[in-house]
């Protein structure tokens, strides 16, 4: 099994997605810089190509990814590659994650401390 090359963090937001095989819509529960999780009830094949619309919460457009590779998929779920995005979504991507990022951060510390202070009572 490969390493990952980035972290992941979790999110739930919708996304509509576009390729030769498929048209529709889904949720994407983790997301990463390059790349994502996707969940729908229409079925994604591995090796497709996809145009992805990820509705990232608290912004204020959505993230367009022009060109993105389903990596694999088992049953409503699949691992999409970001291949190609502009520069200006890839910016907006990479504020978006390190937010997100520095949230799950300060939540795991938070959880952490309150374990050691219950252990320690």
């Amino acid at each position: 099994m490969q390493a990952r090359y980035s972290g992941r963090v979790p999110i739930n937001c919708g996304v509509v997605f576009a390729g030769e095989q498929a048209v529709g819509e889904g949720r994407v529960l983790n997301l990463s810089l390059p790349g994502c999780l996707i969940e729908s009830s229409k079925p994604l094949a591995a090796c497709e190509y996809l145009r992805l619309r990820l509705f990232l919460p608290k912004s204020l457009r959505p993230l367009n990814v022009p060109l993105a590779a389903v990596r694999w998929s088992q049953g409503g779920r699949a691992g999409v590659e970001f291949i190609q995005t502009a520069r200006e979504e890839q910016a907006q991507l990479t504020r978006f994650f390190r937010q997100q990022s520095s949230r799950a951060d300060e939540d795991e510390r938070d959880i952490w401390q309150s374990e050691r202070t219950v252990n320690h009572r």
